[in-house]
Protein backbone atom coordinates (compact mmCIF):
# COMPACT_ATOMS: atom_id res chain seq x y z
CA UNK A 1 0.00 0.00 0.00
CA UNK A 2 1.33 3.47 -0.90
CA UNK A 3 2.44 5.91 1.78
CA UNK A 4 -0.20 8.40 0.63
CA UNK A 5 -2.97 5.86 1.19
CA UNK A 6 -1.68 5.11 4.68
CA UNK A 7 -1.65 8.84 5.35
CA UNK A 8 -5.34 9.08 4.35
CA UNK A 9 -6.30 6.01 6.36
CA UNK A 10 -4.46 7.37 9.40
CA UNK A 11 -6.23 10.74 9.09
CA UNK A 12 -9.64 9.10 8.70
CA UNK A 13 -8.97 6.83 11.69
CA UNK A 14 -7.94 9.85 13.78
CA UNK A 15 -11.10 11.74 12.80
CA UNK A 16 -13.21 8.68 13.56
CA UNK A 17 -11.62 8.26 17.01
CA UNK A 18 -12.26 11.95 17.65
CA UNK A 19 -15.90 11.42 16.65
CA UNK A 20 -16.21 8.55 19.12
CA UNK A 21 -14.62 10.62 21.89
CA UNK A 22 -16.92 13.57 21.27
CA UNK A 23 -20.13 11.61 20.75
CA UNK A 24 -19.49 9.23 23.65
CA UNK A 25 -21.72 6.64 22.04
CA UNK A 26 -21.07 3.18 20.66
CA UNK A 27 -24.43 2.69 18.96
CA UNK A 28 -23.91 1.33 15.49
CA UNK A 29 -25.92 4.14 13.85
CA UNK A 30 -23.73 6.84 15.37
CA UNK A 31 -20.56 4.90 14.61
CA UNK A 32 -21.67 4.56 10.99
CA UNK A 33 -22.38 8.31 10.72
CA UNK A 34 -19.03 9.04 12.39
CA UNK A 35 -17.17 6.78 9.99
CA UNK A 36 -18.91 8.37 7.00
CA UNK A 37 -18.11 11.85 8.31
CA UNK A 38 -14.45 10.93 8.90
CA UNK A 39 -14.06 9.51 5.39
CA UNK A 40 -15.89 12.52 3.89
CA UNK A 41 -13.71 15.06 5.73
CA UNK A 42 -10.53 13.17 4.87
CA UNK A 43 -11.41 12.81 1.20
CA UNK A 44 -12.32 16.44 0.63
CA UNK A 45 -9.34 17.75 2.61
CA UNK A 46 -6.74 15.27 1.34
CA UNK A 47 -4.69 18.06 -0.29
CA UNK A 48 -4.32 19.77 3.09
CA UNK A 49 -2.72 16.79 4.83
CA UNK A 50 1.00 16.95 5.47
CA UNK A 51 2.90 14.24 3.62
CA UNK A 52 4.90 11.71 5.60
CA UNK A 53 8.13 13.07 4.05
CA UNK A 54 7.38 16.57 5.39
CA UNK A 55 6.82 15.58 9.02
CA UNK A 56 8.98 13.89 11.62
CA UNK A 57 8.52 10.15 12.01
CA UNK A 58 6.20 8.96 14.76
CA UNK A 59 8.26 7.20 17.41
CA UNK A 60 8.63 7.24 21.20
CA UNK A 61 11.43 9.83 21.21
CA UNK A 62 9.53 12.29 19.00
CA UNK A 63 6.36 11.75 21.02
CA UNK A 64 8.21 12.60 24.23
CA UNK A 65 9.80 15.65 22.56
CA UNK A 66 6.36 16.77 21.39
CA UNK A 67 4.88 16.48 24.90
CA UNK A 68 7.83 18.43 26.32
CA UNK A 69 7.32 21.04 23.58
CA UNK A 70 3.60 21.33 24.36
CA UNK A 71 4.29 21.60 28.10
CA UNK A 72 6.78 24.45 27.49
CA UNK A 73 4.31 26.09 25.10
CA UNK A 74 1.56 25.92 27.72
CA UNK A 75 3.88 27.50 30.29
CA UNK A 76 4.75 30.30 27.82
CA UNK A 77 1.06 30.88 27.06
CA UNK A 78 0.24 31.24 30.77
CA UNK A 79 3.18 33.61 31.29
CA UNK A 80 2.23 35.69 28.24
CA UNK A 81 -1.37 35.93 29.46
CA UNK A 82 -0.15 37.61 32.64
CA UNK A 83 2.14 39.94 30.67
CA UNK A 84 -0.69 41.02 28.34
CA UNK A 85 -3.06 41.47 31.28
CA UNK A 86 -0.47 43.68 33.02
CA UNK A 87 -0.11 45.80 29.86
CA UNK A 88 -3.86 46.11 29.31
CA UNK A 89 -4.59 46.96 32.95
CA UNK A 90 -1.77 49.53 33.15
CA UNK A 91 -3.24 53.07 33.20
CA UNK A 92 -1.08 54.24 30.26
CA UNK A 93 -1.31 50.92 28.35
CA UNK A 94 2.38 50.80 27.36
CA UNK A 95 2.13 49.08 24.01
CA UNK A 96 4.55 49.49 21.13
CA UNK A 97 3.26 47.22 18.38
CA UNK A 98 5.54 46.16 15.59
CA UNK A 99 6.39 43.56 13.01
CA UNK A 100 9.31 41.19 13.42
CA UNK A 101 10.73 38.82 10.82
CA UNK A 102 12.40 35.63 12.00
CA UNK A 103 14.21 33.06 9.91
CA UNK A 104 14.14 29.78 11.81
CA UNK A 105 16.42 27.04 10.58
CA UNK A 106 13.51 24.64 10.01
CA UNK A 107 13.50 22.41 6.96
CA UNK A 108 10.13 20.66 7.28
CA UNK A 109 6.78 22.26 6.60
CA UNK A 110 5.24 20.62 9.66
CA UNK A 111 7.84 22.25 11.93
CA UNK A 112 7.25 25.70 10.41
CA UNK A 113 3.47 25.29 10.78
CA UNK A 114 3.84 24.16 14.39
CA UNK A 115 6.07 27.16 15.16
CA UNK A 116 3.73 29.63 13.43
CA UNK A 117 0.70 28.25 15.29
CA UNK A 118 2.59 28.25 18.60
CA UNK A 119 3.48 31.91 18.13
CA UNK A 120 -0.13 32.78 17.29
CA UNK A 121 -1.43 30.86 20.33
CA UNK A 122 0.83 32.89 22.61
CA UNK A 123 -0.95 36.11 23.68
CA UNK A 124 0.65 39.30 22.41
CA UNK A 125 2.00 37.73 19.22
CA UNK A 126 0.40 36.86 15.90
CA UNK A 127 1.97 35.13 12.90
CA UNK A 128 0.95 37.27 9.93
CA UNK A 129 2.82 35.51 7.12
CA UNK A 130 4.68 32.24 6.69
CA UNK A 131 6.96 32.37 3.70
CA UNK A 132 9.34 29.69 2.47
CA UNK A 133 11.98 30.31 5.15
CA UNK A 134 10.73 33.25 7.22
CA UNK A 135 7.84 34.20 9.46
CA UNK A 136 6.42 37.70 9.83
CA UNK A 137 5.09 38.23 13.35
CA UNK A 138 3.07 41.07 14.83
CA UNK A 139 4.02 41.77 18.43
CA UNK A 140 2.32 43.87 21.09
CA UNK A 141 5.54 45.30 22.52
CA UNK A 142 9.14 45.75 21.43
CA UNK A 143 10.27 43.44 24.22
CA UNK A 144 8.11 40.60 22.95
CA UNK A 145 9.48 41.24 19.45
CA UNK A 146 13.03 40.86 20.71
CA UNK A 147 12.12 37.80 22.76
CA UNK A 148 10.40 36.02 19.87
CA UNK A 149 13.61 35.98 17.83
CA UNK A 150 15.31 34.06 20.69
CA UNK A 151 12.32 31.90 21.63
CA UNK A 152 13.52 28.56 23.11
CA UNK A 153 10.74 26.64 21.34
CA UNK A 154 12.28 27.53 17.97
CA UNK A 155 15.56 25.98 19.07
CA UNK A 156 13.68 22.93 20.36
CA UNK A 157 12.04 22.39 16.96
CA UNK A 158 15.42 22.76 15.26
CA UNK A 159 16.88 20.13 17.61
CA UNK A 160 13.98 17.79 16.86
CA UNK A 161 14.64 18.11 13.13
CA UNK A 162 18.39 17.53 13.57
CA UNK A 163 17.74 14.41 15.64
CA UNK A 164 15.58 13.00 12.83
CA UNK A 165 18.24 13.54 10.17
Amino acid sequence: MKSGHLNLIGAAATFFLFWIAVSGSFKWQQLLVGLAAAVFVTFFNRNLLINAADRPPVNLRNTLWLFAYLFKLLADIVRANFQVARIVLHPKMPISPGLVTIRPNLKKDASRVLLANSITLTPGTLTVLVDDRELLIHTLTEESGEAISKWPLTARLEQMEEADS
